[in-house]
Parts: C-alpha cells; sequence; structure tokens
C-alpha cells in the first residue's frame, strides 16, 4: 500500500480510469485499487463518492479549461495566442472528456459541468478570435465551430491521436486567419 496520495492523484487515476473504460468504471474500488490505497484513504478526502465527484468536476473545470485559457491569452500577439490554444488543446485527455460528456447524459452534476466547461471554452475562444477576426459575431461563430470540432472528434475517435487531430485543426487554424486575410484585404 501507498503511504501518501494526494487529491490529484485521485483525479489523475480518475482520468485514466474514464479514458480507458468509461464513466461506469468510476468507482471507489477501482480508484483505490489504481492507486493502491485503501478506501479510508479515498473517505479521509473525499467523506463520499459524491464528494468525490464535485471535487473531481472541479479540478477537471480547473484544469483542462481555465489553465489551458490563461496559458493561451500569455503570449501578446493574437495569432501566436491561436496557434497555442490549438497546441494546448491537442493535450487534452480527450477519451475522458469523451467519457464525462457521455457521463454527462445520466448525472446532473456531471451535466451542469459539462456546460461550465464548454462555455467557458467558448468564451475563451471568442475572446481570443475577435482581435484576429475583427467582429464579436464572426468570433463567437469560429469558435462554436472549433468546439464543435474538437467534441466531435472526441467522440468519433478513440483515442484521438495527433495525426488526426492536427489536420483537423490546421485546417481550422487557416479558415480563421482567411478571416483575418479578409478583413485586412477589406480595409
Amino acid at each position: 500500500m501507498r503511504l501518501l496520495v494526494t487529491r490529484d492523484d485521485y483525479f489523475a487515476a480518475a482520468m485514466k480510469l474514464l479514458g480507458k473504460q468509461g464513466a461506469g468504471a468510476l468507482k471507489i474500488a477501482p480508484l483505490c485499487k489504481a492507486l493502491k490505497v485503501t478506501t479510508g484513504s479515498f473517505y479521509g478526502y473525499f467523506g463520499s463518492f459524491d464528494g468525490f465527484v464535485a471535487e473531481f468536476l472541479d479540478y477537471w473545470e480547473e484544469a483542462q479549461t481555465k489553465r489551458i485559457v490563461e496559458l493561451s491569452n500569455a503570449p501578446s500577439d493574437p495569432a501566436e495566442r491561436i496557434h497555442l490554444m490549438k497546441e494546448l488543446t491537442a493535450g487534452l485527455p480527450h477519451e475522458a472528456e469523451a467519457a464525462i460528456r457521455s457521463w454527462a447524459h445520466t448525472n446532473r452534476q456531471v451535466a451542469e459541468a459539462q456546460r461550465r466547461v464548454d462555455a467557458r471554452r467558448q468564451d475563451a475562444l471568442t475572446e481570443i478570435l475577435v482581435p484576429v477576426v475583427g467582429s464579436v459575431r464572426l468570433a463567437q461563430t469560429l469558435a462554436m465551430m472549433g468546439l464543435t470540432l474538437l467534441v466531435g472528434l472526441q467522440q468519433l475517435r478513440s483515442p484521438v491521436t495527433r495525426r488526426e487531430f492536427d489536420p483537423l485543426f490546421n485546417e481550422y487554424e487557416q479558415v480563421i486567419f482567411a478571416h483575418a486575410e479578409g478583413r485586412a484585404a477589406a480595409s
């Protein structure tokens, strides 16, 4: 048995379980087995499975959305921001995200977290795109297109590979820059 695990260890193990086996496998015993700890450790941290789910969803929202947005906003050049957002998105735990989306169909708490994540991602991408395309409305449309592309790929493929991700999102990036060039030409 391991002597000490952290909350983050539990969350990382949950992401792996979700990615490999889906939401049905996300239970206390498999989590504890994956971490080589007793269920007492789990209850000491989270109190209940519902408590774990609430903290796990917060972790997912923070680690896979807020962190990516903050990192993407670091460069001052809008084109660099778009490229960095694409690169960070490529590294998402796509299989786990697909499992979370599936889980959201049967769990209201997960569905609410999924809606928050989707909204935050769309808002963040819109904000990054506005300076490039010059229109909030167009940026919102392109952000929805990007989010739809991501979700569709996650649902269609498992595992999502860079070989499949890159051509789709490189083309998406070119669509964005084509709008920027059209804007520049019209000026």
